[in-house]
């Protein structure tokens, strides 16, 4: 199955995935499987030129960044000064990754995060407790197992080397 062509050449892609042959038909009639998109098509996705608004906003918040750092370092004003710029430039920064593809993809990312955790059924304080004093008692049996072992070592070294 051809699925493009280009350059005089037939381009087909197939899923490193196949089926088993069956023993007496050795998979005839079974077409291969196919990869459902061809590389070249994702990567001129990819290439998509980003509109006006993106790169105004980038270079927004660059120099933003940029303006705020060589206030900071070159004016000596007062802490509250200092402190009121920096957090203007964390507000106005947001505001304009919010309106960046980037920003709508990490806003959405952030709602249906909170949607899953929604999902997600909690330990009762009473299993965590439960499990938490599981964990501090094998812990602590353990130690005293590598204790014991260590002295045992300790003690049979000594014994042999004459020095205990």
């Amino acid at each position: 199955m051809i699925l493009s062509w280009k350059g005089g050449k037939k381009i087909q892609a197939s899923s490193s995935i196949g089926r088993a042959a069956v023993s007496k038909t050795a998979g005839w009639g079974f077409d291969s499987l196919l990869a459902c998109q061809l590389m070249n098509n994702m990567n001129d996705k990819m290439n998509l030129k980003k509109p006006l608004k993106e790169i105004l906003l980038w270079l927004l918040i660059t120099a933003l960044t940029v303006g705020v750092l060589v206030v900071s370092y070159s004016y000596k004003g007062t802490m509250l000064l200092h402190s009121l710029m920096w957090l203007g430039w964390i507000l106005v920064t947001m505001l304009c990754f919010f309106y960046t593809t980037q920003g709508q993809q990490s806003y959405a990312f952030a709602k249906e995060s909170r949607i899953e955790l929604e999902k997600v059924v909690w330990p009762s304080r009473q299993e965590t407790t439960q499990t938490t004093m599981i964990v501090v008692v094998m812990v602590t049996l353990a130690g005293f197992v590598l204790w014991g072992i260590d002295s045992g070592m300790l003690w049979g070294i000594g014994k042999l080397t004459h020095l205990g």
